[in-house]
């Protein structure tokens, strides 16, 4: 997976402040902020198996608490949000 970062501009959709309340455009940030926090959770667990056998235990317990978070909160976001039939939404459940 490539990931290119987004600046300000990109999540400015229009001048018009109008058009950054509507429901797409209210729904769309929702969904970067979830996508971004589950991303936050998975590169955590991948770091975390990847030096398992350096890290002592209450540090790998803390991150992986940390990894919980993370993807939970991308959970409340879009299960409070997005419609149910949402793939989004079902990817971060499944993998839950």
């Amino acid at each position: 997976m490539q990931i290119q970062p987004l600046s300000m501009k990109d999540l400015l959709s229009s001048t018009r402040n109008e058009s950054e309340l509507s429901r797409d455009s209210f729904l769309e940030k929702l969904s970067l902020l979830s996508v971004s926090y589950f991303c936050v959770s998975t590169e955590m667990r991948f770091i975390l198996q990847s030096r398992v056998e350096f890290l002592t235990s209450p540090i790998k317990k803390r991150k992986e608490l940390e990894s919980e978070y993370w993807h939970a909160k991308a959970l409340e976001i879009a299960c409070t949000f997005l419609p149910s039939e949402c793939p989004l939404l079902n990817h971060i459940l499944l993998s839950y």
